[in-house]
């Protein structure tokens, strides 16, 4: 087993341990959070404590919340209201981006004087909803996702600005919100579910793939957190396999730092495939209460299903909704 094989069995590994240690410790911290939430001002630590069963707990003030822990209490408090939907992922729009090495091939096959510019737009839509809550009497929620990228070449006048390519992914997965600390990572849940990805083309352009994945997400300081993710693809005939030895450029996993301080986000996600390797680095922040500006630079391998197997180096610059963590404009 080589020592790429070797990082990856770890990162399972270490996955499935913090996934079972969660369940054990967060229900009784997750019952000492709501109470507080709804404590009279004069109740007492220990109060709650014997409201809730427990002899040895900490409740932190809101002001010492991680950033992990603000945004899961924004969110569990707006998914309590009807007609919620809530962001998944960063939404942005990236008016424009650069790729040192665009991806023709695909296309040639279909108009031998296909171009594509270096030069075009990016744009991310990321959403979810619970579908149930508290399932089981616990702080788990069953929870459906759909995300939507897309690379337009607004910029390409000679081939009529067509977007080139645009992927499209749902997801169902269960969320469990509280964890332990294990290694020095307070653990703030998990996600287990299924996700499909496809760019609803047909013939030689489709792209699809489907994906048991598994995630957790933990708190290193206040200001700095972390997912690891893994996933286990589910397996297709030789013969209807769109993206053969995919593993090779995307792996089994990648893990994602996010280091929020003050009011600027800055995230680094790296994805080890089994010969080849991918990075991202971006930050944003924010200009108006509700707009962040947003860089992006990516390095690597399947940064869309189309270019799954084709380096891209790419840099853009825009705009964002959210990010994964962040603290709101004064």
């Amino acid at each position: 087993m080589n020592h790429l094989s070797i990082r990856v069995s770890r990162l399972f590994l270490t996955f499935w341990a913090l996934v079972g240690l969660s369940i054990v410790a967060s229900a009784d911290e997750s019952c000492l959070l709501n109470a507080f939430e709804n404590a009279a001002p004069d109740t007492t630590v220990a109060e709650l404590k014997q409201q809730c069963g427990v002899t040895v707990i900490a409740v932190k003030d809101l002001g010492q919340q991680s950033n992990i822990q603000r945004r899961i209490r924004a969110e569990r408090q707006a998914n309590d209201r009807d007609y919620t939907i809530t962001p998944h992922r960063p939404n942005y729009v990236l008016p424009v981006t650069y790729n040192d090495n665009p991806n023709e091939a695909p296309f040639l096959p279909i108009d031998p004087n296909a171009s594509v510019d270096s030069t075009e737009a990016h744009l991310q839509v990321s959403i979810k909803f619970p579908i149930a809550q508290n399932l089981w009497g616990t702080d788990t929620d069953l929870m459906l996702a759909y995300t939507n990228r897309a690379w337009w070449q607004v910029y390409n006048d000679d081939f009529s600005k067509p977007f080139r390519e645009t992927n499209y992914e749902p997801e169902i997965f269960l969320r469990h919100f509280g964890g332990p600390s294990v290694l020095g990572l307070d653990v703030a849940g998990w996600d287990i579910g299924y996700a499909h990805q496809s760019n609803g083309r047909s013939e030689v352009l489709s792209r699809s793939w489907d994906r048991i994945v598994g995630q957790v997400f933990a708190d290193i300081t206040q200001d700095l957190a972390v997912s690891l993710k893994a996933w286990y693809r589910l397996p297709e005939d030789d013969e209807d396999d769109e993206n053969p030895h995919m593993h090779r450029y995307l792996g089994y996993g990648e893990a994602r730092f996010i280091y929020a301080p003050n009011k600027n986000t800055f995230t680094a996600m790296y994805r080890p495939g089994t010969q080849k390797q991918s990075f991202e680095l971006t930050w944003s922040y924010p200009i108006t209460e509700h707009v962040r500006i947003y860089a992006q630079y990516f390095n690597g391998y399947g940064e869309s299903l189309l270019d799954y197997d084709v380096r891209a180096e790419r840099w853009g610059i825009g705009f964002a909704i959210n990010d994964y963590l962040q603290r709101r404009a004064n």
